[in-house]
Formats: structure tokens, sequence, C-alpha cells
């Protein structure tokens, strides 16, 4: 079994994570693992179900940052302990995460993108990213065959890559359940107390109860605004539509993610290659609409022409948690015990083991590490 990446901590406590996607239960997990008892509060009747099973599992440090500064680096950092953690993951749950690394493939159809990859491609150089030169379609077509005519310019990134969203939320729960941690599903947190040495969750559903911890961990995801208030977070939060695609591509093989101006495609090992993704700020409707899968099925057309006659696997949408400023993560205004991991928008699942180490060091050394002062719960609106 590979070394844990948990910070280590002396073993007592009981915290309670409200929140049983892949970041809940990604810092339930580091605390179990440094010893604290855990009770993870899930408001569906099953864990996974929302915005962490509709993610496409990719893990793309490189394009997902759009400047240098504090979001890259936590988004680097993350990258480079995925093989680690899932690794370990495996060791504990006996599933597969179905980590591929096989790299990524940025295009752009237009002059304009081709001068943005150009100006992102040297900030990048300087922060140790591996990425090619700017490329041409004819070179780009070496990299992944049958990529639209279209496409004028490209990067390649050979690092990166994805993982299955459903396998890790397997592996998850079941590292937790191994190692004692109890999940309570249907049990929605309706308010939070977070006064005094150990806050109280008003605890909803067919049992309803006040639960008391010593610490509490909000990873609530988009259903965050209403506990913020209570924790004394004034950063908007607020849900972002992401609508999918599942295309049956026959005996295609899709070696490389391809990431365009207004999509990506990606192929998971069953063969099936994912279409994403819309960004609809629609509140809370959670349902697939026929403008949405057109526009997804264009942009998928688009990058890849011969996927026009492939058969249509199926289709999803996702709710992303957006907070303005970036995800918000570590102690919250209104009380030292009530920590926040929230707002990851389209990285949970990149960001989920930098979160869990991170929130887990906060929780044990009692105080933030200085990586989550960008982020801090705590700033300005």
């Amino acid at each position: 079994m590979s070394e844990s990446w948990a910070v280590p901590g002396p073993p007592g406590g009981e915290c309670v994570v409200v929140g049983a996607g892949v970041i809940g239960l990604s810092v339930a997990l580091a605390l179990a693992r440094a010893g604290l008892g855990v009770t993870v509060l899930e408001r569906e009747p099953e864990c996974g179900r929302g915005t962490s099973a509709a993610a496409a599992g990719m893990l793309a440090a490189g394009v997902e940052a759009a400047a240098p500064g504090a979001f890259f680096n936590l988004c680097r950092s993350s990258f480079h302990l995925w093989p680690e953690w899932s690794a370990q993951l495996q060791d504990e749950s006996k599933v597969d995460c179905e980590l591929e690394l096989g790299g990524l493939l940025r295009v752009t159809t237009s002059a304009e993108g081709a001068v943005d990859l150009e100006v992102k491609r040297a900030w990048q150089l300087t922060q140790g990213i591996q990425v090619s030169e700017l490329l041409s379609l004819e070179h780009l077509r070496r990299e992944v065959a049958g990529l639209g005519p279209d496409v004028v310019a490209g990067l390649v990134y050979p690092n990166e890559g994805h993982v299955h969203s459903h396998r890790v939320l397997e592996a998850l729960l079941g590292a937790c359940i191994r190692l004692g941690v109890t999940i309570e599903t249907s049990a929605p947190a309706d308010g939070v107390a977070p006064e005094g040495d150990r806050p109280v969750v008003h605890v909803g559903g067919q049992q309803p109860r006040d639960l008391a911890a010593d610490y509490l961990v909000l990873a609530t995801g988009t259903w965050s605004p209403p506990l913020l208030q209570e924790v004394g977070v004034e950063v908007a939060m607020e849900p972002v539509r992401g609508q999918m695609l599942a295309i049956s591509p026959g005996g295609m093989v899709l070696p490389r993610i391809v990431f365009g101006d207004h999509g990506y495609l990606l192929q998971k090992r069953s063969g099936l290659v994912l279409a994403g993704a819309t960004e609809e700020r629609v509140g809370f409707q959670s349902w697939t609409t026929l403008d949405g899968v057109l526009q997804v099925a264009a942009a998928a057309r688009r990058l890849l022409p011969a996927l026009g006659p492939a058969r249509f696997a199926g289709s999803w949408a996702g709710l992303r948690p957006f907070a303005r400023g970036g995800p918000l993560l570590g102690r919250s205004p209104a009380s030292p015990r009530v920590l926040l991991a929230t707002g990851h928008h389209r990285n949970g699942v990149l960001l989920a083991p930098i979160t869990a180490e991170l929130i887990a060091r906060a929780v044990l050394e009692g105080e933030d590490p200085p990586e989550l002062a960008p982020f801090s719960p705590g700033r300005q609106a």
C-alpha cells in the first residue's frame, strides 16, 4: 500500500462533514485517516448523485486556469497528487478510479484564439507546465486523426488526463466505510448554529435532530448558499448548469482529450466518448434541454466530424457550484470550528485531493494552512 498523503495528527475528536459528493467524501476520508471520528450527512437518498456524478472527471490543470496565481497553483498541486492518491484509494477500496494520463489537445478555431493560446503557453512555460509549441492542424492530426477542418491551431499538454467520476465516488465511499466513517443519507442540513466550542447542525429529513461536533465541514456544493449566510460568509454563490452527451463511436479511438473553444471530447475505458459541456446560469434547473443537447452535439461534430453518424448514448446535466473569486476553503467568519470546502465550480474532481489535504491540516493543526488564504470564506464579497 502506498503511504498516506494525509497530514498525521493526534487521534480523537468528532467531525461532521455535510455533503457526500467528491469533495465531502474526500475530506471525510482524510480526517478518518488521521484518526478522527467522522459522520457524513447527505441530503439525497444516495451519495454523490449530484454534481460529482455528472462530471466528466477531467484532470486538466493546464487548461483550467486563465492566468498564473493562487488558483493555478491549487490546480497544479492537486493534479500532482492524483496518481498516488488514486493508487491509495484503490488499495483501500479495491475500486479502480480509471486514471488515464494520455494527454490533452487544446485547440482553437480562430486566429484570435491562436494568439490567446500563445500567450497562455508563454506564462505556463515559466511555471514549469509541459506544453508543446503552437501546432498547425496538420501537426495536430498526427496526435488525433480526423480533427475538423475548422481547427486552425492548438497546443499539446502531454500529461493531462481524466478519471471516471463514478468510480472515484465508489472508491471514496468504500474507503470511508472501511475506516469507520458514519454516512447518513436523506439527512439534509437545515441549518447551522456555529457558536460555542461544539457547533451544531440541524438535521432534517425523517429523523430530525441537532448534531454537535468538535468540527463541522460544509462541503455542500450547489446547495451551500442558505448555510453560508448562517456562518457569516458574504461571497455570492450560484449554480451553473452543465449539459453533457455520451456517444458510442464504434471502433473509433480517441487517444487524447480534445478541448476546444466551445466544448471537449474524452473517451472512457468503456469506449464511450463524453462530450461537454454547456455553461448556463438558469438557477436550479437541473434537467437537459433540446437547445443544450444540440449545442454540445454541434461543438463535438466541429471538433471531430466523424462522430456525426455515431450512436447517441445519452445525455445528462449537473449543477456546478460557482463562487465569485474561486472556491471557499477554510474557516468560516462565524467560528474557527466551522470550515468550508465548497464552490469548486467545474473543478471538484481535479481539486478533491488538495482540498482534502488542506482542510484536514486546518482541522488537525488548529489554523488554516497559508495555501488557503486566497480562498478564505471571510474574503470580501
